[in-house]
């Protein structure tokens, strides 16, 4: 039996179950209200809540569904859970989210996986942006969110190109309906301190104008030696309602951060003699005080809703963001020796770097009438463009590179020259249409089929090489099923694609077309409570397609150019399964819980992501005491990992499973004042968050604490 039929036992079993839950609660629940008893605001949102307060995504499909009305795996955190455990940057919130792995590569860049597969796909309020890690949307204050949606598997309906993997949904703060806000002050472990305030204000007498404006600023030292931080936000949003149908909201933030003592690059994983470095202590650096990543962006939105008469509503949208880099940068390679700690090779880099991104989304959903059945339709059009140039500036300085067990000060400031070494540019342009409909075929049974057509130009120079390719009509299909057993449990399946534009071309000069991902998913999902709580099971089986590789039977370059004729092969497959469980199981209790199982073969079978867990466990709870004290635990663990060929001689690295346990506390003194206290890996658990980037390792923060006073009004 191979892993996805095992996997399908699995979600039988719990399906099993989960009945028992619901038929315990048939006999005490209130009949469900209909969708015409939900309250609605005046102005079309998108995003209609009809169940649980939990069913507020459309991250998938576009679609006004429920969770339970989408047939893919889905996750929310809120902000009861970012402000409970103080997850300042979306790289904090990853960590509670289930079925993603966020690894820190360095001080200042992070990576997310799932599915066995880099996460390349962001959203903010649904509308597509490029990830870029040398910009890092990881690092986007969490200020700026009122919750993180995470749609798992391939989401190409609506975000086009990208891997199968996730798209991460970043839906921002919109001004409220009355005067209210709060200022925090957080004081932490290495002298760390945060400030806050966030306040929204009407700015008419009837509210049909308001406003929102958040900031954050935080600086201080870090567990890393020489590391620094020092951070600036600003977001301010205007919503306006022009009539009782139509809705403009417009708005802009405003990000600084000056790193000091950044790492370029991490730590090695072995010595020269090829034991592990394990022994290296946790605030280990290869930076100086003079190395610094430091980026400025500026990011501006406008959005227009209009809601119909015939309950049909038009949404259109507008982003432009600006970012600038500038990292002054010492890269070290090699296997230091275990008793001297020498041995490195280094790698000096200014490397200087903007980027400019457009997108334009104009999206049309809305109910239509057929065979006596009322049905849902959305249809969207997005344009999408990402211009990134960079230069790269060299030295003529003598590098003098200390051991690693004696780092000191690390390298004395180099001076780098006012003349690039070499500069590059690099433009992606997107162009999409898609349209998704929700079939209502029986009282119980609904279909959710879709499908997009992309079109997606590359243009690329380089001093060594340029590359300009596209990739035209692109079809991406979309197909669910979903069946409610009753009013508490559906079960589900779905089809969905996503593709990753390449530039190969076979033996005849024509390109062999993007790698097609596919992500097949079947699951079960269910209400409880009053609807205060969600829990889910999901199999699935991710795979690749159209995987370019070297043309055995031609070896020689296609006439008059550099590129090698190419093959179009099958790629790795992943198959796995997830459980979650989100909401309030009592009153006073509110939970987050998911276990992650990923197995991802290559085509000969072998594990092609062993640096990543198979198993994960991922646990918070918050208990509120009483009205005035709350309590909360958060337990993350992972299996082992790995990392073959990694050492001097070829040798594996190997992570043994761990789990990093944080708690919080908070106190009411007043109705306006609260108190709270955050200790996080509150074991002092020593690990490397990431093993895999360039072959080096970076140590996740020992135990570490932070207590705030916050007031609001």
């Amino acid at each position: 039996m191979n892993t996805f039929k095992r996997n399908l036992c699995r979600l039988a079993v719990v399906s099993a179950l989960l009945p028992i839950v619901s038929n315990a609660q048939q006999n005490e629940q209130a009949a469900p209200a209909s969708q015409d008893d939900n309250v609605r605001e005046k102005i079309f949102e998108h995003i209609e809540v009809t169940g649980s307060r939990l069913d507020q995504a459309t991250t998938a499909t576009g679609l006004p569904l429920t969770l339970r009305e989408t047939p893919q795996s889905i996750s929310i955190i809120d902000s009861t859970l970012i402000d409970s455990f103080a997850l300042d940057t979306v790289a904090d919130v990853m960590q509670f989210a289930p079925g993603i792995q966020a690894q820190q590569a360095e001080t200042d860049r992070y990576f997310f996986r799932s599915r066995g597969r880099d996460v390349t796909n962001f959203q903010l309020d649904g509308v597509p942006i490029a990830y870029n890690s040398f910009f890092s949307e990881a690092l986007a204050d969490s200020i700026l969110f009122d919750r993180v949606e995470v749609v798992r598997g391939a989401t190409g309906l609506l975000t086009g190109s990208g891997e199968p993997s996730a798209a991460i949904n970043l839906i921002r703060k919109r001004p409220k309906m009355d005067n209210t806000g709060y200022a925090s002050l957080e004081i932490g472990s290495w002298s760390n301190v945060r400030l806050e305030a966030d306040h929204s204000q009407l700015l008419s007498d009837d509210g049909n104008v308001r406003a929102r404006v958040a900031i954050a600023h935080e600086q201080g030292d870090s567990y890393v030696r020489l590391s620094e931080k020092d951070n600036t936000q600003v977001y301010a949003v205007v919503a306006a309602d022009i009539t009782d149908q139509t809705r403009i909201t417009a708005g802009a933030d405003y990000s600084e951060r000056n790193p000091k003592g950044s790492m370029w690059g991490a730590l090695p994983l072995f010595y020269s003699d090829g034991t592990q470095t394990d022994d290296l202590p946790v605030e280990t650096t290869t930076a100086s005080p003079w190395n610094s990543w430091a980026r400025e962006g500026m990011n501006a939105f406008i959005k227009l809703e209009h809601a119909f008469d015939n309950n049909w509503n038009l949404q259109a949208d507008i982003e432009q963001r600006e970012d600038d880099m500038n990292g002054y940068l010492l890269y070290f390679s090699g296997f230091p020796s275990r008793e001297t700690g020498e041995g490195f090779s280094a790698s000096p880099n200014n490397y200087v770097s903007d980027r400019e991104q457009t997108s334009v989304r104009l999206l049309l959903s809305g109910p239509f009438t057929l065979f006596g059945r009322e049905h849902q339709l959305t249809a969207g059009l997005l344009h999408a463009k990402q211009d990134v140039d960079a230069s790269s500036y060299g030295t003529a300085d003598a590098i003098v590179i200390p051991s690693i067990f004696n780092w000191g000060q690390g390298v004395p400031e180099l001076n780098f020259g006012d003349t690039p070494n070499y500069s590059t540019t690099e433009s992606h342009t997107q162009q999409g249409v898609y349209a998704a409909a929700k079939l209502s075929l029986t009282d119980k049974l609904t279909a959710i089929i879709g499908n997009r057509i992309t079109n997606y130009e590359y243009d690329a120079a380089s001093p060594w090489a340029s590359s300009k390719y596209d990739n035209d009509h692109v079809n991406t299909p979309y197909a669910g099923l979903v069946y409610a057993i009753n009013r508490y449990i559906s079960v589900y399946g779905s089809y969905t694609e996503i593709f990753q534009p390449q530039e190969a071309r076979n033996a005849n000069n024509e390109l062999i077309g993007p790698v097609e991902g596919t992500n097949l998913e079947l699951g079960i999902k269910g209400d409880f409570f009053n609807d205060m709580l969600s829990a889910s099971v999901a199999v699935y089986e991710v795979e690749e397609d159209n995987l370019a590789i070297s043309d055995p039977n031609n070896t020689e370059p296609l006439p008059g150019t550099t590129i090698f004729p190419s093959i179009a092969v099958k790629g790795a497959k992943t198959t796995g399964f997830e459980v979650e469980l989100n909401g309030h199981i009592t009153e006073q209790l509110n939970v987050l819980l998911s276990y992650t199982y990923n197995d991802a073969e290559d085509v000969d079978g072998s594990n092609f992501a062993p640096f990543l867990p198979k198993s994960m466990i991922k646990t918070s709870a918050l208990y509120s005491l009483s009205d005035a004290i709350t309590f909360g635990i958060n337990a993350n663990w992972q299996s082992k990992t790995e990392n073959p060929g990694a050492g001097p001689n070829g040798e594996t690295f190997t992570q043994d499973s761990y789990t990093v346990v944080n708690l919080m506390a908070s106190y009411q003194l007043t109705p306006a004042w609260v108190l709270s206290a955050n200790i996080n890996n509150v074991f002092d658990e020593k690990y490397f968050s990431s093993i895999d980037f360039y072959n080096q390792g970076f140590f996740g923060a020992p135990r570490n604490a932070q207590a705030s006073i916050r007031y609001s009004w």
